[in-house]
């Protein structure tokens, strides 16, 4: 006959594990469970820490029976209960064990450790090895704290201009990401870096002018110089600056052919299999043998090639969160982002991540800041995404969705979300079928953009000065957002650690 106590004792279990076994975990105690007896319905639990034996129980209620209070008093140095005394005076009658509510746990941590310390050290050198053993398995981070953030970023890329320093970072990557790379290529790695830096460092921190066109050429070549530092500080990337030169003569894979209109929003922008940008997109990890091998040379010639090889100068213009005010302003159709947040009603308890086994779906809100997309719309970003439906709300349009995460610790690692250092979220729709590295997305904006003001003058002097001069301040917010955003993404990707870049006293 079924009498509850199975479902009682995931409770238990699960209450004992955050309110006592994990806290002491975290102060370098072994711990295990020895007794689930479902005869006054209690745990039995051992703790040990330098030779320290501490051994405990948990009761379902504190209104159990007294002969369960006495069979452990012969047990355990502390008996707790789940929940506030009820009639306890009653209960434990002529019990000396000490008996406490669990939620006071962490008083007799604290001086069980105190018990258990040796001098001014916790015992025990298995705590600091499981510590290393902890930081070694996550990805490095380094928090850059300035007044100016960018400041500090570009210092961090100023430093790489070194040689020597830029070794030292090539053999500490090598050595993190298990590689082993032979003296000469860590020469031509690390000479290959700092030159690389260099000229990025000169393209984009050239004398500030007015002129947009030359600051938009400047942004491309130096984007462009990122990128081949990105590839050959990496332990799997080029082993030297000459094999990227040598890619790049092939051209830059990308080309341009005029849209429906002579319009700049019209122009379009697609990929091919040769180049610099397939070069590129293979070292992330992109399939490009579907991009076709030739240029189409009008908007009939590519809309016979793949659909998703290429886009509109509009379309590009849509990925790009920061600026998606003005782009509203502008222009008719749905931004290609969507603001992701959890959502804590859909989700039933809040405090359900505490159990021991994790949710592995996880509804979320994705807000549509354009109001202009559909479920459909929605459904055509990638990821594991499903039961997509409208839901009510103020000021945007928003659609509570569904997020598998079977492995992860939270749905935020299914997504391929960019985080802007000026304040966006935004789980960006990709381009080119799955190209959703922001740095990527803007590299390719920056390229048409340098077409046009190099090759095509009767479409930007319209922009510079006539009836399309409403797209400037669009392009120079966008140049702006590059400025800011692409530094400091790029020193993540060619010291292969994240970069938090924030100014002192904000949010960590």
């Amino acid at each position: 006959m079924d009498t509850g106590w199975r479902g009682r004792l995931e409770l238990l279990k699960r209450d004992a594990e955050n309110k006592i076994l994990e806290p002491l975990r975290r102060h370098g105690w072994r711990v295990s469970i020895e007794l689930e007896v479902e005869h006054g319905e209690h745990l039995v639990m051992s703790a040990e820490r330098g030779g320290h034996r501490r051994k405990f129980a948990l009761l379902y209620s504190s209104a159990t029976d007294n002969t369960t209070y006495k069979a452990l008093q012969a047990q355990v140095d502390l008996i707790m209960t789940n929940g506030a005394f009820y009639k306890l005076e009653s209960y434990a009658h002529g019990i000396t064990t000490p008996i406490r509510m669990v939620d006071e746990f962490y008083a007799v941590l604290v001086e069980w450790n105190r018990e258990t310390s040796d001098g001014k050290f916790a015992p025990g050198a298995d705590a600091d090895k499981i510590i290393d053993e902890e930081d070694d398995s996550d990805q490095q981070y380094r928090l850059l704290l300035s007044e100016a953030p960018i400041e500090a970023v570009w210092l961090r890329l100023r430093q790489l201009h070194s040689v020597r320093l830029a070794r030292k970072l090539i053999v500490d990557r090598a050595t993190r990401e298990g590689a082993t790379l032979g003296a000469d290529q860590i020469s031509c790695k690390a000479e290959g870096l700092a030159f690389t830096l260099r000229n990025a460092t000169d393209y984009y921190t050239a004398p500030q002018t007015k002129n947009v066109s030359q600051r938009i050429l400047n942004l491309y070549y130096g984007t462009m110089a990122f990128a081949f530092a990105e590839l050959v500080s990496a332990p799997s990337g080029s082993s030297t600056l000459a094999e990227i030169e040598e890619v790049t003569k092939q051209g830059h894979g990308l080309y341009t052919f005029d849209g429906r209109t002579l319009d700049l929003p019209d122009i379009g922008v697609g990929a091919i299999r040769s180049g610099f940008l397939p070069y590129w997109l293979r070292f992330m990890g992109k399939d490009v043998n579907w991009l076709p091998t030739a240029k189409a040379k009008s908007l009939a010639a590519a809309e016979a090639l793949p659909a998703q090889s290429w886009v509109t100068l509009e379309n590009l213009l849509a990925r790009i969160p920061e600026i998606a005010d003005l782009y509203v302003d502008i222009f008719e159709s749905p931004t290609l982002w969507l603001h992701p947040s959890h959502n804590a009603m859909a989700n039933g308890n809040p405090l359900s991540f505490r159990a021991p086994v994790r949710a592995t779906r996880t509804y979320i809100i994705l807000a549509d800041v354009s109001r202009r997309m559909t479920k459909e719309d929605v459904a055509a970003f990638p990821g594991p995404i499903s039961e997509i439906r409208r839901v009510a709300s103020k000021g945007q349009r928003c659609f509570q969705a569904a997020v598998d995460h079977e492995g992860l610790s939270s749905f935020w690692e299914a997504l391929a979300i960019h985080r802007s250092p000026l304040g966006r979220t935004a789980f960006i729709k990709p381009l080119f079928r799955d190209v959703n590295e922001y740095r990527a997305i803007c590299f390719v904006l920056l390229y048409a953009l340098s077409i046009i003001v190099r090759y095509r003058p009767s479409v930007w002097r319209r922009v510079q000065e006539g009836d399309l001069d409403h797209m400037r301040a669009l392009i120079e917010a966008f140049l702006t957002v590059v400025e800011r955003v692409l530094p400091e993404q790029f020193l993540a990707s060619v010291t292969g650690s994240r970069i938090y870049a924030k100014q002192p006293g904000s949010f960590f």
